[in-house]
């Protein structure tokens, strides 16, 4: 008796909650953009920046590897919640796997050299509901990631195939500024509040676009410090927003 209950509770939560079949009509474009997340450093350059252990540097280049944008519907409660943990369907996904509720192809981003300008991730089709967060994962690229062939290309390109990282730059301790150049091979992921997105037959597009603060990205670093020893791609993970949109 108890087995077929559990079954029958499973079958039921397949069709109530969906199994997140894509949806005709639903369109959900996302993007990406640079910002800052404190105010400009004087009339330096513009990519000068001062961590919040008081440590000054300048990037000279940027990469970051975006493995994936996940939507995370908000929370149900009660009987469907639970039916949701009896689903057989697995929330585990392949690296670089789409579904309707998640874009799989990596990006590799640059920073460019003004901020504001915004990067076409790609489009989505979720089912119709209401989504309160966005779950961006920065991980490792792969060879299909977008974005490799112009990181590699320049006096100073980059391979970014198996990282998800690269800063180069200025550290200015003193009177004597040095070089740094550091990469990451490592994962990290942000869930991004997206303040009830909703998708519906009278609201079937939306539009996303996400903000990455670059002068965080080197936080923790103090003055006479290393840009090795600060938790990198953390940093880039936690420097993402919602950008808001006219």
């Amino acid at each position: 008796m108890k087995h077929s209950l559990l079954r029958a509770a499973a079958l039921l939560c397949l069709t109530a909650c969906g199994g997140g079949e894509r949806a005709e009509g639903m369109t959900l474009e996302l993007g990406l953009t640079t910002t800052r997340a404190r105010s400009a450093v004087g009339a330096e350059a513009a990519r000068t920046l001062v961590t919040n252990e008081g440590a000054r540097a300048s990037l000279s280049g940027a990469f970051v590897t975006l493995g994936s944008v996940e939507l995370l519907p908000c929370e149900q409660s009660g009987w469907l919640r639970l039916l949701r943990g009896l689903s057989p369907v697995s929330t585990a996904w392949a690296h670089s796997t789409s579904s309707p509720l998640r874009l799989g192809t990596p990006h590799v981003v640059a920073l460019p050299q003004a901020d504001g300008t915004v990067m076409e991730l790609g489009v989505m089709s979720p089912p119709p509901g209401r989504y309160c967060r966005a779950r961006l994962t920065f991980e490792p690229a792969d060879s299909d990631a977008r974005g490799l062939t112009a990181a590699a290309e320049g006096a100073e390109g980059v391979d970014m195939v198996g990282r998800s990282l690269h800063l180069r730059g200025t550290l200015s301790p003193d009177l004597e500024p040095r070089e740094f150049r550091v990469e990451s091979r490592s994962r990290a992921s942000v869930d991004v509040v997206l303040d009830g997105l909703t998708l519906s037959e009278e609201a079937p597009r939306a539009a996303l676009v996400f903000a990455l603060a670059w002068d965080t990205w080197l936080d923790g670093m103090a003055p006479q410090e290393s840009p090795d020893e600060v938790d990198l791609t953390g940093n880039v993970a936690r420097s993402a927003t919602l950008h808001a949109t006219p």
